[in-house]
């Protein structure tokens, strides 16, 4: 069957938000007994890769902070929180994804999560730690490996605590890495402090719809190009 051309203009009208799948976003994979941490060199959460140097003081993974001071409230979402541990210096690290999705034209993505300010513990196995300062975070999407949008330390969470953090990026009608798979870094910028929780991590795409004037003007074209084959066949007819 084919689609009228009006049916086809209705379809592309009818775009909205969508939610992209980001694995484990919550970073509940490993699961994680409560107070204890899942952290090394090479143990990203499922779903991620480590981005930049680590070494045995300089660790990415998950933390469960119930039962303890770590943090005041309860975190974000699920039970996990993402860790990124730099002790010592060798620039900035963390951890980073590539999903299925690919960059789109016309479309206006929303990268949200939630950045944590971790606090001391007096019980172990976290007193061995002085988690006091921030050390500064930086959250990147890209698409096949180049820079589209950033944030870096637009909000500054107090210790013991998570504050939300989003910002956009919009395609036009073109764009040289439309079709490259879309990336998400989380980074911890190895400032003055040692460790960037992270948590909940969201992508949204909003694809363009049409204004009304712009469907009113394609519906008048569609409407057009009907009554001029319908012209057409009636002389024909007579012909």
């Amino acid at each position: 069957m084919r689609l009228s051309p009006f049916l086809l203009l209705v379809t592309a009208g009818s775009l909205g938000a969508q939610s992209l799948t980001i694995r484990n976003f919550s970073f509940e994979i490993p699961v994680t007994p409560a107070g204890t941490f899942i952290a090394g060199p090479a143990s990203p959460p499922t779903g991620w890769s480590v981005f930049g140097s680590t070494s045995i003081t300089r660790a990415v993974g998950v933390l469960n902070p119930a039962t303890t001071t770590l943090y005041t409230q309860p975190v974000p979402h699920g039970s996990n929180v993402a860790v990124v541990f730099l002790m010592s210096g060798g620039g900035p690290a963390g951890l980073e994804q590539t999903l299925t999705d690919v960059l789109a034209l016309n479309t206006t993505y929303t990268l949200s999560l939630q950045i944590g300010n971790i606090a001391n513990d007096p019980n172990p196995p976290h007193n061995s730690f002085d988690f006091t300062g921030f050390p500064g975070y930086r959250v990147e999407l890209l698409a096949g490996g180049t820079l589209l949008a950033f944030d870096q330390n637009s909000v500054l969470p107090a210790e013991g605590a998570f504050l939300p953090t989003s910002f956009e990026f919009t395609t036009g009608p073109s764009h040289p890495q439309v079709g490259q798979p879309l990336q998400i870094r989380l980074i911890n910028l190895n400032g003055a402090g040692i460790e960037v929780n992270f948590d909940d991590v969201q992508l949204v795409a909003n694809a363009a719809v049409p204004e009304p004037g712009t469907i009113a003007a394609g519906v008048l074209a569609v409407a057009l190009l009907g009554w001029r084959l319908r012209a057409r066949r009636a002389t024909s007819t007579v012909d």
